[in-house]
């Protein structure tokens, strides 16, 4: 449906590595309590404590509106 234009990746936040590179996100998620998983698009996390397609998709669906109306 979008091709090369999204990227999943799951990240577990119980690995070193990963907890070294999204040290910043991982604290912010403590900080305010977030339940995991988080799902982050572009980044900035839009959805805490579920990972359910229905309510990924409007979010994707929203970020690509974005996306073509800046080009």
């Amino acid at each position: 449906m979008y091709g090369d234009a999204v990227q999943v990746e799951y990240l577990d936040v119980s690995e070193p590595s990963v907890q070294e590179e999204y040290a910043d996100l991982i604290s912010q998620a403590e900080e305010h309590r977030l339940p995991y998983p988080l799902v982050a698009i572009d980044g900035q996390v839009r959805l805490a404590g579920g990972a359910e397609y229905y309510r990924i998709m409007p979010l994707v669906e929203e970020a690509g509106t974005v996306y073509r109306s800046l080009t």
